[in-house]
């Protein structure tokens, strides 16, 4: 596509506010570049922008493809790129098929091993301290290394493990080494004692896969695993349970399951399809409540929107408004407020892509912006001023997938 062309598809129409109050804006997103496209020329799946993180003035990307059905399957290695409000740089290479989350905890950048591309007798971890990064191979059986949190003075890392019966890890001594978390049974959950698995072949011999951890994310003064892990009274179970919802006991250095299902209470309003999984995509604490997006497991490891919820304990979640017909994608709180992004499909190749803000009551939504591009926006931040968004594709949003993914777009930041 042409500088020129995109430019036009991606001209800024007048603002739809949810409420008649928002005055009306004109507003043309710049295109800032496509910094993938060289990497990935002819994979625009792999060019998706999964997140973006502000970290030591510079603004992150993650990209890539990690599953293993395509299009673009496991698609790594993959660069860390950086952007200073002028250029990109690539400070480093992960060995993983893709950068799907950063975290921060204070002067540090982490980049779990979301998919390893080396053996799986270790799952990786990635560091950049003073401007370096390094790589930590220390996760025993870390098939993937979907998410880690800092909590109750240790780090908690989660994803997909083989020969253990949990697929998470604790370490005290900042991700030198790692054990395995215990598996706490639920005596108010039938089953819940013995962890139901497939036998599989890993790195040449029987191993028992059990389950996956996808996100950790906090609710009130707990820590929780957003989980597909079967569990049941055998290993041969032919219709083992899924637990969805696990929360981390520090006394006792271990998860125990809440909830089995499909869906658990804190997707309100929602149904499952087929073997649809819910699961805590984005989330952030706004007052005292956790706001979050609630995704269906899609494309092996990837995800499709369901909503935007906000919960005060995982009994009591509530569903927040979004324009009409608009999917959430990103989240962010800036000077006390709250930020979503979403989408929806316009038809005709075309995407319309708007930033909805909350209050502290979180009793209403705000449409600050709305533009339209030639697809959605799957990640957002702001940086220097400015909202910067990163283009996707989806296999199951469109006919074909966009060319047009891995572009970088920016307005102005708008309160």
């Amino acid at each position: 596509m042409k500088r020129r062309d995109f430019l036009l598809a991606a001209a800024l129409s007048s603002i739809v506010p949810l409420h008649a109050a928002t005055a009306q804006q004109q507003v043309k997103p710049e295109v800032v570049a496509t910094p993938f496209k060289q990497r990935w020329p002819d994979a625009p799946y792999a060019r998706n922008i999964w997140t973006m993180q502000v970290f030591e003035n510079r603004l992150y990307f993650g990209t890539g493809n990690s599953s293993n059905f395509g299009p673009s399957s496991n698609a790594g290695p993959v660069p860390v790129v950086s952007y200073d409000g002028k250029k990109f740089a690539e400070e480093y290479t992960v060995n993983e098929e893709q950068i799907a989350r950063y975290y921060q905890a204070g002067k540090v950048l982490f980049v779990p091993g979301h998919d390893s591309r080396d053996d799986w007798s270790y799952g990786n971890l990635y560091r950049r301290v003073g401007g370096t990064w390094a790589k930590l191979r220390t996760i025993p059986h870390g098939i993937h290394v979907y998410d880690i949190r800092h909590y109750a003075g240790r780090l908690i890392a989660v994803g997909g493990a083989y020969n253990q019966p949990i697929s998470a890890w604790i370490s005290d001594d900042d991700a030198a080494t790692w054990k395995a978390a215990a598996l706490l049974p639920n005596p108010a959950l039938a089953g819940s004692e013995i962890p139901a698995g497939r036998n599989t072949r890993v790195l040449d011999q029987s191993a028992r896969v059990v389950g996956r951890f996808w996100t950790l994310f906090e609710i009130g003064d707990s820590l929780y695993a957003s989980t597909t892990a079967p569990l049941g009274h055998a290993l041969d179970d032919a219709h083992p349970q899924t637990a969805t919802l696990f929360r981390f006991d520090p006394a006792r250095n271990g998860f125990q399951p809440l909830a089995f299902g499909h869906l658990s209470t804190l997707f309100p309003g929602s149904s499952a399809k087929g073997d649809q999984t819910g699961l805590v995509q984005r989330w952030a604490r706004f007052g005292k409540e956790t706001v979050y997006i609630g995704g269906w497991q899609h494309n092996d490891h990837q995800w499709l929107p369901i909503g935007l919820f906000a919960a005060a304990s995982p009994q009591k979640a509530h569903q927040l408004p979004l324009p009409s017909g608009e999917r959430p994608w990103d989240i962010l709180v800036r000077d006390g407020r709250l930020y979503c992004l979403s989408a929806s499909d316009e038809g005709q190749g075309q995407s319309r892509i708007s930033v909805t803000r909350f209050d502290r009551d979180l009793k209403k939504g705000t449409a600050v912006l709305s533009f339209t591009a030639p697809t959605f926006a799957r990640s957002f931040a702001v940086y220097q001023g400015r909202f910067y968004f990163g283009l996707g594709t989806e296999t199951e949003i469109s006919t074909s997938l966009s060319e047009a993914a891995g572009t970088v777009l920016s307005t102005p930041f708008i309160p």
